[in-house]
């Protein structure tokens, strides 16, 4: 659900005039009118403040997508995601593929693959259970 950008800069300007102590009570308030996150407000504030308003007219075209990831690498992962069980099979799987990136984005992925239920995790015994 993409916000409109006049949305947005109303947002961004009723961030930018309140006083330091309410910043988050008033970024909490816009956060549930515009029916997005704190995090997301804040974002773009963010992005005005650097970019000004075209800051906030941008949007990613591959969102959804990993940008690190080709689709092959991203085929790996998901692969590995169901072989690990632990901290140190994560990363082994990571280094024997040899994927771009960090260690730490490669493990974000497997662990949302994992909590999100879209693969199988074997536990210790070898048993398939849903991870959930």
């Amino acid at each position: 659900m993409r916000a409109d950008p006049n949305l947005k800069l109303r947002c961004v300007v009723r961030l930018l005039t309140t006083p330091r102590g309410l910043k988050m009570l008033v970024a909490a308030r816009l956060a549930s009118e515009c029916g997005r996150s704190v995090r997301a407000v804040f974002d773009w504030q963010q992005k005005f403040r650097t970019k000004g308003c075209m800051g906030l007219i941008h949007t990613r075209s591959d969102r959804g997508f990993p940008r690190l990831y080709t689709p092959g690498d991203f085929d790996a992962v998901i692969s590995a995601a169901g072989r690990i069980r632990g901290h140190g099979d994560t990363r082994r799987e990571w280094r024997a593929l040899g994927l771009p990136g960090s260690y730490q984005q490669f493990r974000r992925w497997v662990r949302r693959l994992q909590a999100f239920g879209y693969i199988e995790v074997p536990d210790r015994m070898g048993r398939e259970i849903r991870s959930a």
